[in-house]
């Protein structure tokens, strides 16, 4: 998790407070209950990983081994204690939104035979349907809107694991499991899983309080098989070339990705950490980050109305902020809020998902981001122009999530002078920068996939109340300062009464100038074209303004 102070001065200066609003607050959103995958993604804590990296650093999953348990199946869950266990904990947690239920995969491995006739097979399929619609029935009224999350499994790979004993191959934990369905090959047991999937899957296209996304073949996908299988069909495929969601039904998931303990065996069916993180937070893609997102959330424009400008005045429909040949490049977003309630923002906040990072993570610096209610520069495209306009608010956010992978998302909560300004009238750009760094530029995916795009969420409510004695650029209002650039002589709209100290400061922190304030104005000319900090003292607090003298 990453936190960049909002208060960017005592970053920048090395002051050790941190300011609240960049320490987040945890709240518990989802219920893990289940079988044996379940107990594994609790000890694995899978779920809080997964959510931090599609941006929700802040939310949390609780569990206990009553309700995840290995072995469990739809029998243990369909009364009794797991049920009072489950409601015990939805009542201790009034946020949570979400029961994410693994349940149903040792009912098909126990009971199901490839001796059965097709009929037989859809007979044990039906009964166990029926027992998974009661649990999910009851999960929904845990509590009025309750969601069922039902992730289903990924490919199993019995024969190849086991059969590479060879002749010892009876000695194997998961032989027995295997025999007793009659040895099935890949494509028989897939195709049962699959089977399985489509039933939850036609549900929950009829039921908006569950939810399932196909994702059996993820591993396949994710780490293909570089090394011949080991028994028919044999053959190799790179990674990411199986086809999501059903990939290859006629191989397992590849060996690599299955658990495995002591360095004696590998299991051949339960996933290892790692892979167990690549299952969820594909699924969280998908579903999690936009049902745990507030009141309602916006995807970017996308095409010429979203991307990216350099301080030379470079225009790129790529989105990414950061330094490219010596220039500041500073990422440019729309939205649309039309659809947002007339009313006050208690919070709001801007996804993105990394594409590619050159050299160093931008995210680690002292980011900036600007508001400008229809568009910064003569139309809503991305122009040069942008990169230097004021706009109607500005300030330093928090930023959380992750930036490690590609493939993460970082959340960029915004502050409190962006978010007053942020109305439901007409679409709304925001730019975000990173002055003064150096070393590396962040490029994010644009709008073309809706899983992808970035996202505005945004929570109704009252705004966070001001600090006492703090007045800052992310708190409140924003001291104006114009022009921006400037060629030497700055104006200060604040009474000369109130003023106590101005100061300016390079991008490395060192102060530079103190200069005079003389009817509303100070004069920077003697100083060299480049980025600054302006710091403002007045007798209500501190405020902060990034300059640029050209």
């Amino acid at each position: 998790m990453k936190r960049i102070f909002t208060l960017t001065v005592l970053g920048l200066f090395g002051y050790a407070t941190t300011h609240a609003q960049c320490v987040e607050t945890p709240v518990n959103k989802v219920i893990l209950a289940g079988d044996s995958w379940a107990a594994f993604m609790y000890g694995d804590q899978t779920i809080n990983a997964g959510l931090r990296n599609v941006g929700h650093s802040d939310k949390r999953f609780v569990s206990n081994v009553t309700i995840s348990e290995n072995g469990a199946d739809t029998w243990d869950f369909v009364s009794g204690p797991k049920q009072v266990a489950i409601q015990d904990l939805v009542d201790a947690n009034p946020e949570v939104s979400v029961i994410h239920m693994s349940i149903g995969g040792n009912d098909m491995l126990g009971d199901w035979n490839i001796s059965m006739t097709q009929q037989e097979t859809n007979d044990l399929a039906a009964e166990v349907k029926v027992r998974l619609d009661s649990i999910i029935d009851f999960l929904q009224e845990t509590r009025e809107g309750m969601h069922v999350f039902w992730p289903g499994y990924t490919y199993p790979n019995f024969e190849e694991v086991i059969m590479e004993l060879g002749g010892a191959a009876n000695i194997h934990p998961f032989y027995s499991t295997w025999d007793d369905m009659g040895q099935p090959s890949f494509l028989q047991i897939n195709t049962i899983l699959n089977d399985m999937s489509d039933s939850v899957a036609f549900s929950a296209n009829l039921d908006p309080q569950l939810d399932f996304v196909h994702a059996q073949s993820i591993l396949q996908y994710h780490y293909g098989q570089d090394q011949p299988l080991g028994v028919a069909p044999g053959g190799t495929y790179a990674a990411f070339d199986a086809p999501l969601p059903l990939g290859y039904p006629d191989y397992p998931s590849p060996k690599e990705s299955m658990r495995l303990y002591a360095g004696i065996f590998t299991d051949c069916f339960h996933l290892s950490a790692e892979a167990y993180l690549v299952f969820f937070q594909y699924q969280a893609e998908k579903f999690y980050q936009k049902a745990l997102m507030d009141d309602i959330y916006d995807l970017s424009e996308g095409g010429t109305s979203d991307g990216s400008v350099t301080s030379n005045g470079t225009v790129s429909q790529e989105i990414k902020f950061g330094e490219e040949g010596g220039n500041e490049v500073a990422a440019v977003l729309t939205f649309n809020t039309q659809g947002m309630a007339d009313t006050t923002l208690a919070n709001a906040s801007i996804f993105l998902r990394r594409e590619s990072l050159s050299g160093e993570d931008p995210t680690d610096a002292i980011l900036e981001v600007r508001l400008a209610n229809g568009n910064f520069g003569t139309s809503v495209n991305v122009e040069a122009e942008d990169f230097a306009a004021a706009g109607d608010a500005s300030g330093g956010p928090c930023v959380f999530g992750s930036s490690a992978q590609d493939g993460h998302w970082i959340r960029i909560d915004l502050p409190a002078a962006v978010i007053e300004a942020i109305t439901p009238d007409q679409e709304i750009q925001f730019i975000i920068s990173a002055p003064g760094f150096t070393g590396g530029v962040m490029t994010f995916h644009d709008a073309s996939d809706p899983d992808m795009a970035p996202v505005l969420n945004l929570k109704y409510g009252e705004a966070p109340e001001q600090p006492d004695g703090i007045l800052e650029a992310n708190y409140g209002k924003e001291l104006p300062v114009y022009p921006i650039p400037t060629t030497g002589t700055l104006t200060i709209d604040v009474q000369n009464d109130r003023i106590m100290d101005i100061e300016v400061f390079n991008v490395l922190g060192a102060l530079v100038l103190t200069p005079e304030f003389t009817q509303n104005t100070i004069d920077i000319a003697e100083l060299p074209n480049g980025s600054y900090i302006l710091r403002i003292t007045t007798k209500e607090g501190i405020s902060t303004k990034r300059i640029i003298k050209r």
